[in-house]
Parts: structure tokens; C-alpha cells; sequence
């Protein structure tokens, strides 16, 4: 008896959960490694984050955005197992209650360089924002 008890209290609590995690092509250890002011050239940006969104020619040089975006999505239930002993009738009855809980965020990575007229990096800017 005391055995199915303890059997039965260990399942008390059962939960599940899964992740679902997708992840932005620049992230900020990327660029500080990637980016070297006055020294990085457009075709070593162009081969490290690929083609940028945005192209804006200036009269000191040209300007390049690239922005991502990802979501991450978690999940999780929880199942609780409660058994309830009737003494007399030595009957087993088993309860369960479930809850589900779900979140997901939105993050965002912007990175702006700012070429002189030469095509070597004279500045840039990036900043990330989760919602």
C-alpha cells in the first residue's frame, strides 16, 4: 500500500515544455568582432551579413541598414496527478488536472554603417529591442 502510495505521489507533478527558438543573423559579439572602423571595407561587410536591406548613397559615402527580426515562442503544460484512496471500498480513483501556459516575444536587430567615400567602414551603429 505504501508503495502505490509513494508510486502515486511521485507522479504528482508531470510537466512538458518545448522551445522554439530562432535567432538573428547579427547579434552584438558578431559585430564588435566584425566591424573595425577605418579598416573594414563594404566587401568584407557584404560577405559577413550578406546583402543589406537598405542602400542610401550620401555625399560622403554610402550608408547600409540591415535589419532582423526574430520570434521565439515557448510552451509548456502541466499535469498534475492527484489519486485519492477510499479506505473502505479499497478504491483508486485518479484525478487529473492540466494547465497550459504559452509566451512568445519578438526581437529585433538593427545595424546602420556608414561608409566614406573610400568604401571602408567610418562608423556604424546597432541596437537590438525585445517585445
Amino acid at each position: 500500500m505504501k508503495f502505490i502510495t509513494l508510486i502515486c505521489l511521485s507522479l504528482l507533478f508531470v510537466s512538458c515544455a518545448s522551445k522554439n527558438e530562432s535567432h538573428s543573423k547579427i547579434n552584438s559579439l558578431e559585430v564588435s568582432e566584425k566591424l573595425t572602423k577605418n579598416i573594414t571595407t563594404q566587401a568584407q561587410v557584404l560577405e559577413t551579413f550578406g546583402t543589406p536591406d537598405v542602400v542610401e548613397k550620401t555625399p560622403h559615402g554610402d550608408m547600409w541598414g540591415y535589419n532582423r527580426q526574430s520570434s521565439e515562442s515557448e510552451s509548456s503544460s502541466i499535469d498534475a496527478v492527484h489519486y485519492i484512496s477510499s479506505a473502505a471500498f479499497w478504491n483508486w480513483t485518479g484525478v487529473g488536472v492540466g494547465a497550459d501556459k504559452s509566451s512568445s516575444s519578438t526581437k529585433t536587430a538593427s545595424l546602420t554603417i556608414f561608409f566614406n567615400k573610400n568604401k571602408v567602414l567610418e562608423t556604424y551603429s546597432f541596437r537590438t529591442e525585445r517585445f
